[in-house]
């Protein structure tokens, strides 16, 4: 079973350096494919700050010149506008763009952390079919 993604885990995974920095690179890489640049230091202890300074920009300006470039980057991402209303009250009624930035962020992390579980699931499954092949 799929464990729940909820802010919590996001905040625990956001210790790990392993997926700070996988998750960086689901940024680095998804922004790259609508010609946006985004990099990363390296400097762990202010990932979260350094993406969301670079990222922001990007987003407003897509956002307020190519709607629907705009819409296609989203659907890439995989967020929703609903999800970033939903976002945005959840920040106090943040800036549209604060609250998609940090929602994008959220998003690459789930992603980066469903693809380790899965990739443990897999792995426990080999596990379990070599044992029975050596049986």
């Amino acid at each position: 079973m799929l464990p729940q993604l909820n802010r919590q885990a996001l905040q625990q995974a956001c210790t790990r350096e392993d997926l700070i920095r996988k998750t960086a690179a689901q940024i680095i890489k998804d922004f790259a494919e609508f010609g946006l640049d985004v990099s990363f230091s390296g400097d762990i202890s202010n990932f979260y700050e350094e993406l969301f300074g670079q990222m922001k920009p990007h987003i407003q300006n897509i956002l307020s010149e190519h709607y629907t470039r705009f819409l296609n980057f989203l659907y890439r991402i995989d967020v929703t506008e609903k999800q970033v209303l939903h976002y945005q009250k959840e920040m106090n009624d943040a800036s549209y763009e604060d609250a998609l930035t940090e929602l994008i962020i959220h998003r690459e992390m789930k992603k980066v952390m469903i693809r380790e579980y899965f990739k443990a699931q897999s792995s426990a499954t080999e596990d379990k079919n070599d044992k029975y092949l050596d049986a």
